[in-house]
């Protein structure tokens, strides 16, 4: 990493604290002036050195969002289980004789894909209520 140069630094800082539009070149044809040693740095160089940290550090700090799936599975997940659960329970009571029964038991798994969201809800079969 380039050496920082404080009397550079400073003199970036007050330009962009003046005129917040200033650009890139003018500082740097003005930094050249300051500091021999500019000269040899690119003028991307420059910029990521001096303007951008500058910039960077008078920039408003942003709040870092909730990730959406986290914000979903925290305020609906409870209603959903509960949903899904009420389902089951329907299912399990609507069955018409034991055979059914066993059928909406052994389709556990389905109702777990239901719960953890990754199912897609199907028409239900004769005789059992889903």
């Amino acid at each position: 990493m380039a050496v920082v140069n404080d009397r550079v630094m400073k003199m970036v800082r007050e330009e962009i604290e003046k005129r917040p539009d200033v650009t890139s070149p003018e500082l740097f044809e003005k930094a050249k002036k300051l500091d021999r040693g500019i000269r040899s740095l690119s003028a991307r160089q420059f910029n990521a050195t001096y303007p951008l940290q500058i910039r960077r550090s008078l920039a408003p700090r942003r709040r870092r969002a909730r990730p959406r799936a986290q914000a979903i599975a925290e305020t609906g997940s409870r209603d959903r289980v509960r949903h899904v659960l009420l389902d089951f329970a329907r299912a399990v009571a609507g069955a018409k004789d034991p055979g059914s029964l066993v059928e909406v038991i052994g389709s556990i798994d389905a109702w777990v894909e239901r719960v953890s969201g990754t199912y897609v809800v199907k028409r239900p079969r004769k005789g059992v209520a889903a």
